[in-house]
């Protein structure tokens, strides 16, 4: 039996009722919440120097604004399509031993994980945005 066929007999085999389940347990995309710590390994590089920390925030901001929307829009996708939106490596391989229901919870999991985490870079530009923000002058 080909790898193919051997991944659509296990799709075919899947339990639905346990894979809706396994949706309906996961929150919106919207509902998670960003991590509540943010280990400083995790905090986006930038320089030490504030003028240039500055000019680099909005960049920075942009590119782990783009990144959250990946995982919103693939943790959607998991949500909405279930098993379909896994790959054969991911039903076949990664997640053969589990089953497909429990891949596919794993990588609700996972996914979720990194939103809560991008969430929380995000919140942490904000405020590194703010702390280096310029006065403004009052014009009288």
């Amino acid at each position: 039996m080909s790898f193919e066929s051997e991944v659509a007999q296990l799709r075919a085999s899947a339990d639905t009722a346990r894979i809706e389940q396994i949706v309906q347990a996961f929150p919106a995309s919207d509902d998670i919440e960003p991590w509540h710590q943010l280990n400083a390994l995790l905090w986006p590089d930038l320089s030490e120097n504030e003028n240039s920390r500055r000019e680099q925030l909005p960049a920075a901001l942009d590119e782990y604004q783009d990144e959250l929307r990946r995982y919103i829009r693939r943790y959607d996708d998991l949500r909405t399509r279930g098993l379909d939106a896994m790959s054969n490596y991911d039903i076949g391989i990664a997640y053969r031993a589990m089953g497909p229901e429990s891949g596919l919870a794993d990588a609700l999991r996972a996914v979720g994980n990194h939103i809560g985490r991008c969430k929380a870079q995000i919140l942490w530009l904000l405020a590194e945005q703010d702390r280096l923000a310029l006065p403004q002058l009052a014009l009288f």
